[in-house]
């Protein structure tokens, strides 16, 4: 009998375990500030009921719930092997709040309870669609008064262009009849691609830029969002229908500088001030061929009452977005034309209040009265990050320092580990790893510098870790 897609889909996460990441744009303090700003009262997420659909491997919820022990958290999975590694996380973290619950999304949905904020990260575009309904359904019907519900999900027009290098690997891999032979054949006919499309320049040399991260890619993600059956990007407007059909509305994006509009041609920013809301989303996914969205939802009586305002500014906390301070060192002088993100920049990676912030505007020359303004328009450049918190973390290195206890755990196991910022952090070198690892507040420098041997210049190298650490987000103030 041949196998439903549902069995076929769970078989394939049983042969090649997906590999999580944290993703910072689904943070329920980020979430909350943005509802924040939008006039809303979300509820308070240090004291939350947050549950991830679809968590995986933990690496998302996890850390999440170490740095709020006073929220608690459900995860599902329907994955054994991965709700496995989540649970081997989850002991060796001593995580407490977190309840981790296999099953399938339809089946497990009715003894969930109800929460504020629900994350459904990496799941909607690739699974089935009734198992699509079961989560929208469970997103309105789960959500406690208040609540956001944050979806990330593949859209149209961009995926188009991604299509193509999905049918070229299904082509190439047809014959496959391992997971072996199919991440092979994914990562051989994306690279003949690249360099075909290379070659003939104009448009198939923009197509190239496609595959510029294959080499750092895992196997993983080739084999379940390239080469998987079950990817269905879809318009941000059927998305919109899909949620309105469960009572569901659109807030916002998770990630606020994507629905700005700056460096579009006069014409098209004619078009987008024209029209409403849900039509200037959609428009702005053809002008810029966006393939990827991570949005907010809220009841739709939530959304009848959202404003945009400034008044909530001086009690929210605020960073630099990392791209834009990684712009800055590469001495790109555009990423700091703004000045609410050159002032943001001086402080990464740590936070600081929109009070502070407005000071330290009308410190270099801002009136006081247009503060707050430029704030909120900064807040949709793309260079800005809004929290309800701060973030803790150390921007000096201290006589003992301690590094965040996730990162320590995953140096031991990954060249990825997670920040404070709940940004994954890239540490190729072995050493730097084992630094990480043994920066547990217990030991200085002289003794950090023992854990990479004997030779003269240990103090140095584990100077420059330390640096890189502050820099990076992984030590804890």
């Amino acid at each position: 009998m041949t196998p439903s897609i549902h069995e076929s889909l769970k078989a394939a996460y049983e042969d090649v375990a997906y590999v999580g990441r944290p993703n910072p744009y689904s943070l329920p303090d980020r979430l909350a500030a943005i509802a924040t700003l939008f006039g809303l009262s979300p509820p308070d997420p240090a004291t939350a009921r947050v549950l991830e659909v679809g968590c995986g491997d933990g690496a998302n919820i996890l850390p999440m719930a170490t740095r709020m022990p006073g929220a608690r958290f459900v995860a599902t999975d329907y994955s054994s092997l991965l709700m496995g590694r989540a649970r081997e996380m989850a002991d060796a973290l001593r995580v407490g709040n977190v309840d981790l619950v296999e099953g399938d999304l339809r089946e497990v949905a009715r003894s969930l309870g109800t929460f504020d904020y629900i994350i459904g990260h990496g799941f909607y575009s690739w699974v089935p669609d009734d198992v699509r309904d079961a989560f929208v359904a469970l997103a309105r019907g789960r959500l406690a008064p208040g609540g956001l519900v944050y979806v990330s999900y593949n859209v149209l027009p961009g995926c188009h262009l991604r299509r193509i290098a999905w049918d070229a690997i299904r082509l190439e891999t047809a014959g496959a009849t391992t997971a072996r032979e199919r991440i092979d054949g994914a990562r051989r006919i994306r690279r003949d691609l690249a360099e075909a499309w290379s070659a003939a320049g104009g448009m198939a040399a923009h197509l190239a830029r496609e595959f510029a991260d294959d080499d750092e890619r895992p196997d993983s993600s080739l084999y379940h969002d390239d080469a998987s059956g079950v990817n269905f990007p879809v318009y941000f407007s059927a998305f919109v229908r899909h949620a309105g059909s469960h009572g569901l509305g659109f807030l916002a994006e998770a990630e606020l500088g994507t629905m700005g509009a700056g460096g579009l041609p006069p014409a098209m920013q004619s078009l987008l001030v024209a029209a409403d809301p849900l039509s200037r989303e959609q428009y702005l996914d053809f002008a810029r061929l966006r393939r990827f969205r991570q949005s907010i939802l809220a009841p739709a009586e939530t959304i009848a009452r959202a404003r945009l305002t400034a008044a909530a500014i001086p009690g929210l906390h605020f960073a630099a977005v990392t791209g834009v301070v990684q712009e800055v060192a590469t001495r790109d002088a555009r990423a700091i034309e703004d000045a609410v993100a050159s002032v943001l920049v001086d402080r990464y990676p740590a936070t600081m209040t929109g009070a502070e912030l407005a000071a330290a505007l009308v410190e270099r020359g801002t009136p006081a009265s247009d503060a707050p303004g430029r704030i909120l328009r900064s807040c949709f450049s793309g260079a800005v990050e809004l929290h309800t918190v701060p973030l803790g973390i150390a921007t000096r290195v201290s006589e003992r320092p301690r590094a965040y206890a996730v990162a320590r755990w995953q140096a031991g196991r990954s060249a990825v580990v997670t920040n404070l910022r709940h940004e994954g952090v890239r540490l190729d070198e072995p050493d730097a790893r084992a630094v990480l690892a043994a920066a547990d507040g217990s030991r200085d420098r002289g003794a950090l510098a023992a854990v990479v041997g004997s030779r003269p210049d240990a103090t140095a190298i584990v100077d420059h870790f330390l640096d890189r650490f502050a820099y990076t987000g992984l030590l804890e103030a």
